[in-house]
């Protein structure tokens, strides 16, 4: 057994070693931008659209664009989206009626010859990139700052779109990465326009 004398002379050495070990503890969080999983650009980052596919359905104009730069993605979002299995779709509506358009029931998905493949809210999409790329060193706060980072690019669907109002944002597809850089692919939209049940445009 060690005697109290002993004991007491290995405490600070055990409290340094603490100290020396939490240090490393920090500067690996500080590493990952400031305890951040991922750092995402502040919008506007984007470049300007290049809409693959527009249509006119009552008094709501949609135009929508496949990001599939995926050097553009990792430098945006500083994740490949694409190679974590999910699909960002640049969507354009705008409302040219006087009434408000309620968008909260519309569901978006990318078909793929016979499979279709659904869109992920954005809290989802980025749990899908902390998996893909395992991230463990971050804070509580990073974490939530580099969520509503990414949040802040998602479509805003629960808000009516008012009249002569533009909306735009990116809705996040959840499939496979080989599949999502084939050509080909459409988006299906349905429940935005209560006359008709759903609507088809190319992606690119």
């Amino acid at each position: 057994m060690f005697s109290p004398a002993t004991r007491e002379l290995n405490v600070p050495g055990l409290l340094r070693i603490s100290s020396v070990v939490s240090g490393i503890a920090l500067l690996i969080v500080s590493s990952f931008g400031c305890g951040r999983p991922f750092d995402v650009k502040p919008q506007p980052s984007l470049p300007p659209a290049r809409y693959a596919g527009t249509t006119t359905v009552d008094s709501l104009n949609i135009s929508v664009q496949a990001i599939t730069d995926e050097d553009l993605l990792y430098d945006t979002f500083d994740a490949n989206l694409i190679s974590a299995g999910l699909l960002p779709v640049r969507v354009m509506l705008t409302n040219t009626s006087a009434e408000p358009v309620d968008l909260s029931e519309s569901e978006f998905e990318v078909q793929a010859g016979s499979q279709r493949y659904k869109a992920v809210d954005a809290r989802k999409a980025f749990k899908r990139l902390v998996s893909y790329y395992d991230v463990s060193a971050y804070t509580k706060a990073g974490y939530k700052e580099s969520l509503d980072a990414l949040a802040g690019y998602a479509l805003d669907i629960r808000t009516p779109l008012n009249g002569s109002e533009s909306r735009h944002g990116l809705v996040f597809v959840k499939m496979p990465g080989d599949v999502a850089r084939q050509t080909g692919l459409r988006i299906v939209i349905s429940k935005l326009v209560k006359k008709q049940p759903s609507i088809e445009l190319p992606l690119n």
